[in-house]
């Protein structure tokens, strides 16, 4: 089992294209993939004999930094795909901190060889830079140059992977007790819920039950890597499990069950215990409610980083619900009455119940396939909803001494600039016993009897000063600018 891991929009999904002949990349919305998937091919090594090695690609997008570490921890060895073109990035390098968390044996390849301003040298001094130590460069790592145009180097990589599980004694035994890694889950309206799964150990096969925390299927329908029913699915090989009882969740074990009794029970002692709200950490700002609805478990995971990246200090999130698959009617319903309320789908599709109900009531709902243009939208309607109050910085503060006359709206006063400076025709806050009590502007500025611009700290000064309220003796004016 091979993870194939890295930055965004360096060809980890045009690479697995290339080996398994399809055009998965053309078809990712925005070109990145947002999912994690699972394939399985046949290469014959060098000996002539046809031998099964299945792949994990992962997306690339920083988002997505969840699926990466499950697929790490969920394979046998690493691919950590590096654009020659390109050098490391920062998803690069998470996505190498995933493989050496996992503890696995893992080959660099330098994918777009092919491409003009390919500098293979200049990458590999980047994955150097990064401690990543290669053959022949002072190091072990196993590397290779790839195009997914040209297919050079793709026999090459495939050939380092046997050689690498071979040299690793990486095996799987079939006679142990069956067990999965749950890599994906979704929802289908008509087939109902399926994960995709890595078998670890054992064979799955037909006329069991299994169970994934709490998370329970009758398993009547296996699909392998190529989408084809089976009858069983053995250790090492990808497979698309549907009928569970709800979406399983993603990184959790599947174990086998002998009965659907046992397989429920088993499912009750896997349940979580609901979280209450933190009432403490929601005083004094505003609540808005949120579902989250996504085509995939691993989507959902991606959509609450997005949303830990939106600055709210004035407003706070009340998930009601989060959920895989399209967004129905019960959940618009499920937030009508709430005026600060949205509802915020990634690759989802809305029902038509849901639209209409959602037009009717006036709750917002959003959808969109390219996951940081959802967390753009929430963004924009939390400030909206909560817009964020600017800091205040004092320009300038003075006391006032004396008021020497009044006449209708202007004030004749004087006073001392305590701090900063002031400066003729700005807006003034009037402070009383420490209370704003008032606003108006300077609208004539004498220093020793002579008018001025400005006066800085220090300096007594005379000002006409134009306000509604009363500006007394003891009162501080406050000069007042917006931080930039």
């Amino acid at each position: 089992m091979v993870a194939v891991v890295g930055h965004i929009d360096h060809g980890k999904t045009s690479l697995l294209d290339f080996i398994r002949k399809t055009k998965v990349a053309e078809r990712e919305h925005g070109g990145i993939t947002q999912k994690i998937s699972a394939y399985e091919i046949e290469h014959a090594s060098k000996d002539g004999a046809r031998r099964s090695v299945s792949f994990i690609d992962t997306p690339g997008h920083e988002a997505f930094q969840e699926m990466r570490r499950r697929g790490a921890s969920a394979a046998d060895i690493a691919i950590l795909v590096v654009a020659a073109d390109d050098g490391v990035k920062p998803q690069t390098k998470e996505a190498w901190s995933a493989i050496t968390g996992a503890g696995i044996p893992y080959i660099v390849a330098f994918t777009k060889i092919d491409k003009d301003t390919a500098n293979i040298d200049r990458a590999k001094e980047s994955v150097l830079k990064e401690g990543i130590y290669l053959e022949g460069l002072g190091g072990s790592v196993p590397w290779v140059g790839v195009s997914s145009k040209t297919g050079d180097g793709v026999d090459e990589l495939l050939d380092l992977i046997l050689l690498v599980a071979d040299l690793e004694d990486i095996h799987c035994d079939e006679s142990a007790p069956a067990r999965a890694v749950v890599i994906e889950s979704s929802r289908d309206p008509r087939s109902g819920v399926s994960a995709t799964v890595i078998v670890r150990a054992g064979v799955f096969a037909l006329g069991t039950c299994v169970v994934a925390d709490d998370a329970w299927a009758p398993l009547r329908v296996i699909e392998n890597g190529a989408g084809e029913r089976v009858k069983e699915i053995a250790c090492g090989k990808p497979a698309k499990i549907t009928g569970f009882s709800k979406a399983p969740r993603v990184g959790s074990e599947l174990v086998v069950a002998a009965t659907k009794k046992e397989a429920e029970a088993l499912a009750a002692q896997g349940e979580t215990p609901v979280q209450k709200a933190d009432t403490k950490a929601m005083e004094g700002k505003k609540a808005i409610r949120l579902i989250l609805k996504a085509d995939t478990a691993g989507s959902l995971e991606a959509l609450d980083y997005e949303l830990k990246k939106i600055p709210h200090e004035h407003s706070c999130f009340i998930i009601v619900e989060r959920g895989v698959g399209a967004i129905s009617e019960n959940d618009v319903k499920s937030l009508v009455g709430f005026n600060d309320a949205l509802i915020a789908g990634f690759n989802v599709k809305v029902d038509a119940s849901a639209k209409d109900t959602a037009e009717r009531q006036g709750v917002l709902v959003h959808t969109n396939p390219i996951i940081y243009e959802v967390g753009e939208w929430v963004a924009k309607e939390v400030e909206r909803i909560a817009p964020a109050t600017p800091e205040i910085v004092i320009a300038g503060r003075a006391k006032i001494i004396k008021n020497f006359s009044t006449s209708g709206s202007k004030h004749v006063v004087g006073g001392r600039v305590e701090s900063g400076a002031l400066a003729l025709n700005t807006h003034i806050i009037i402070i009383r016993r420490g209370i704003d009590a008032g606003s108006g502007k300077i609208i004539n500025l004498q220093s020793q009897r002579a008018d001025v611009k400005s006066v800085s700290e220090g300096v007594e000064f005379g000002a006409q000063i134009e306000t509604k309220s009363d500006v007394m003796a003891g009162d501080a004016i406050e000069t007042r600018n917006e931080a930039p």
